[in-house]
């Protein structure tokens, strides 16, 4: 206790000492306590600038009342805790004032029940305060491939945060992932934490569900940098997350390979790839939506046409559909 005001237990044995024998010199401290003539001189010193000692003539050292000379040196340390807190008062009230207003003007920003965030900071400003006031479940798809070491470790106290809260986070990545050991890293520090990592071979777009109540999607699929949507209109979130949880259902948990197929059947990349042939996606559509380049999109349509034994992409789709593969 004695340390909040600077006072070691080798400074408090010298000043008892001292109460006791008045008289005792530097060394008959020294040979008493047993400490070192160096130590002795720290404490003398360190009890002196305190104002507990006046140094006498003589080499001899005179204790002074602790209440007379700390009791001041207290006095003055509430006084300024007393400021402290009538600072402090002040700021909560000002910080209460600013966030009535923000909630005052976010209730009219989002009155149509979705709100447009223009550009990458709007986002991520929303999305931050989001991460602060989810308390149930994040869902989160997040195509485009691996994401960096340095942003899954930018993440990290985000995420971390909402596991020590009981957030229920899942997040649905891309097969690609699997051979990005980072990812496969991250997934399994946040498995560790109950978080939930799964991969599908594609995924429509980017998207973040927050506790059953708001989603945010890209206002354009094919360039998130152009903002983002955050709707809070329940049967929009709904059907969002009903697409989430099919998506869920069918993925693959991350550390997990995927079960074996019967030898004719496709891959559930290869599977992916005939849909989205068939829908009339381009290659470069296919590339973003399975986070992969655009020449290996191309490698795998020739692998797949190789495979059913055709010669184009079209004559693919009527082979698949002949086969039962779509």
């Amino acid at each position: 206790m004695l340390e909040t005001i600077g006072i070691d237990q080798s400074t408090h044995d010298v000043y008892r000492s001292l109460l006791l024998h008045p008289s005792w010199t530097l060394e008959d401290i020294a040979r008493e306590t047993g400490l070192a003539e160096a130590d002795v001189r720290s404490a003398l010193d360190r009890l002196t600038q305190l104002s507990l000692l006046h140094e006498a003539a003589g080499h001899q050292f005179v204790p002074v009342s602790p209440e007379i000379v700390l009791s001041p040196l207290l006095q003055r340390r509430e006084a300024e805790l007393d400021e402290q807190r009538a600072r402090l008062s002040q700021e909560r009230a000002a910080l209460a004032a600013l966030t009535s207003d923000y909630a005052n003007m976010a209730a009219h920003r989002v009155d149509s029940g979705v709100e447009r965030l223009e550009g990458v900071d709007a986002v991520r400003v929303r999305l931050m305060e989001l991460a602060h006031q989810s308390r149930v479940d994040v869902r989160t798809f997040v195509p485009g491939g691996a994401l960096s070491a340095a942003a899954l470790e930018a993440g990290r106290p985000l995420d971390e945060r909402h596991l020590s809260r009981g957030v229920r986070m899942r997040t649905v990545y891309l097969d690609s992932v699997r051979n990005d050991q980072p990812t496969v890293e991250y997934a399994n520090w946040l498995a560790s934490r109950g978080g939930e990592t799964r991969t599908v071979p594609a995924l429509p777009m980017r998207m973040i569900l927050s506790d059953h109540t708001t989603a945010v999607i890209p206002i354009d699929i094919d360039d998130s940098r152009k903002g983002a949507l955050l709707i809070r209109y329940p049967g929009m979130v709904r059907a969002l997350g009903e697409l989430f949880d099919m998506v869920w259902e069918n993925a693959v948990p991350l550390g997990s390979a995927p079960q074996d197929a019967p030898p004719d059947a496709p891959t559930d990349r290869e599977a992916a790839l005939l849909k989205m042939l068939a829908a009339g996606l381009t290659d470069e559509g296919i590339a973003r939506k399975m986070g992969v380049s655009l020449r290996t999109v191309r490698r795998n349509t020739a692998e797949l046409q190789r495979r059913l034994g055709v010669q184009s992409r079209f004559q693919a789709g009527a082979e698949a559909v002949r086969r039962g593969w779509l």
